[in-house]
């Protein structure tokens, strides 16, 4: 057997070896659910930053210009956004490939003009008081945005394959609106980080995963990965699910040079944990609940 087909073989076995714990933990991944009420926070004295997840996404529906505005009117540091492209390669703000879940909408979002999604409603679902909100480009988001708060951009791949063009359009968006102090990157996917580091531009990137198992040299993004960080060396930061966010993991990451924030804690009792465990950032949906000192 040579060492090429024996390390293929154990990959293999590690494989299926983990497939019970990742099923366990796709079941287990959703949001925190509904924070206590009526309590905030204070950070102490290191810097840390607080992520407005999806916009302030806790009061108003995710990815849209309500959530966005929500959360400018709070501490955040960032607001986070999840971008995808339209069938004329428009960059828009929604998490999802497909239109089911937030908009008035079904299909993938790649199928649709932004002409045609722009009729659909992405506020209904959650509240009425919210319907006539839109899904928005990424170019009313910067507008929105402005410099007031960083903006950290998650670039998503369709249902299928990667959208054709979509970093280049996202830098070029950038670009536009001046806004490559402010704006940060990030993705669970590999090639789109190649193809953000390749180009001639200079702006923060943050690799975002769901985390690293313990004691094995295995990771998890969108798939089971085998090896250590070395390849996200062009990353400040390394983003993990807060399953995941132990002292010694942090400590870790530190010590290889990267930065982390935590997704997705609501619960303020465990994000102040987190700050104490030594996490950088803790993205939450609802980032009202944190104030500055």
């Amino acid at each position: 057997m040579s060492e090429r087909s024996g390390t293929g073989k154990i990959q293999e076995w590690l494989r299926q070896a983990t497939l019970p714990f990742l099923l366990l933990f796709t079941f287990a991944c959703g949001d925190s659910g509904t924070p206590e009420k009526g309590i905030t926070l204070k950070r102490n004295a290191r810097k840390v930053s607080v992520i407005a997840h999806r916009g302030a996404s806790g009061l108003a529906p995710e990815n849209t210009l309500a959530s966005v505005k929500k959360a400018l009117e709070t501490d955040a540091d960032f607001i986070e956004v999840d971008v995808h492209q339209s069938k004329d390669q428009e960059v828009v703000v929604i998490h999802d490939p497909t239109l089911d879940r937030t908009t008035t909408g079904t299909g993938r979002v790649e199928d649709f003009t932004l002409a045609e999604l722009k009729k659909l409603d992405a506020g209904i679902k959650l509240d009425s008081a919210f319907a006539g909100e839109r899904i928005p480009t990424l170019a009313q988001v910067l507008r929105a945005v402005k410099g007031k708060k960083k903006l950290l951009i998650e670039l998503k791949k369709g249902e299928e394959d990667y959208y054709p063009g979509l970093e280049e359009n996202t830098i070029r968006l950038i670009r536009e609106n001046r806004a490559e102090e402010w704006c940060v990157l990030q993705s669970f996917y590999d090639p789109i980080l190649d193809r953000i580091w390749k180009a001639d531009f200079v702006i923060q990137t943050q690799k975002l995963m769901v985390g690293k198992i313990p004691f094995l040299p295995i990771y998890i993004d969108h798939e089971l990965k085998f090896g250590g960080f070395d390849r996200y060396s062009e990353a400040t930061t390394i983003n993990v699910h807060r399953y995941f966010a132990s002292k010694a993991f942090i400590k870790s990451l530190h010590s290889q040079g990267f930065k982390t924030f935590i997704w997705t804690e609501d619960e303020p009792k465990n994000i102040q944990k987190l700050f104490e465990i030594g996490a950088d950032g803790v993205m939450t949906n609802h980032p009202e609940l944190i104030k500055k000192l």
